[in-house]
């Protein structure tokens, strides 16, 4: 099962790609490769948005 999920995993990434920029097309995408990335993203966009707050 593992290494289904591995191999799968690998084999469809350029497919999923693929669809994101055929659809994607003038959107602004972000591709998150880990949870760690995740992490920092959203304490990012967080932060961004906290500048932006009306006072």
């Amino acid at each position: 099962m593992i290494t289904y999920v591995l191999g799968s995993r690998r084999k469809m990434r350029p497919q999923v790609l693929a669809k994101i920029r055929e659809f994607a097309a003038g959107k602004n995408v972000v591709v998150l490769t880990s949870r760690a990335r995740a992490r920092r993203w959203l304490q990012e966009l967080a932060t961004e948005r906290a500048g932006h707050l009306p006072t």
